[in-house]
């Protein structure tokens, strides 16, 4: 295949996933009766997709290649406090070497972690909290953080406490273990 067939498939491919996200967008608003944004809508769909796939970091999403029909399949069964309610901590939490595109993360100088609820794999705690832009998976029973499965770090006591404060509002957690 020739690079500039290769880069117009690309971009075919990228108006594609567009487009579907905002129709998926305007669908979910309206069938939820709230505002659903693109935003959750693409956090969404990086969550259900992201196991079978093996995406590691979200611009894997724009390798997806999927239909309206399957995603919005995918997404009725999607809970939706899971994009919805974050939990925001310091982004000194995580060393920096393992952030990615730090400055996308950061809100109110903070880094937003999102718990999945019915995350297909249960790995490492069940549920675990995932800082998606950098492909983070961190264990709500003991702090410890991983990229894949390979432990990367191990957030203090005090923040997985905080972390867990917030997340048990909506979410029933591990037992704790440290």
């Amino acid at each position: 295949m020739n690079f500039k067939k290769d880069q117009e498939d690309r971009l075919n491919r990228i108006s594609t996933l567009d487009a579907l996200l905002n129709k998926l967008t305007l669908f979910f608003s309206k069938r939820i009766s709230d505002t659903i944004t693109r935003d959750e809508i693409f956090y969404a769909l990086y969550l259900t997709y992201h196991n079978d796939l093996g995406w590691e970091h979200p611009v894997d999403f724009w390798s997806l290649e999927v239909t309206f029909n399957e995603a919005k399949s995918k997404l009725e069964k999607f809970d939706w406090k899971t994009v919805v309610s974050t939990i925001e901590t310091s982004e000194n939490l995580v060393p920096k070497e393992f952030l990615v595109q730090t400055k996308v993360q950061i809100k109110s100088k903070g880094l937003i972690w999102r718990i999945h609820k019915y995350d297909a794999d249960p790995f490492p705690s069940n549920p675990h909290a995932h800082l998606i832009e950098s492909g983070i998976k961190l264990d709500l029973s003991n702090g410890k953080c991983y990229k894949k499965k390979l432990l990367v770090h191990t957030i203090k006591r005090k923040d997985l406490l905080r972390i867990r404060e917030e997340a048990s509002k909506n979410f029933n957690l591990p037992q704790l273990a440290i």
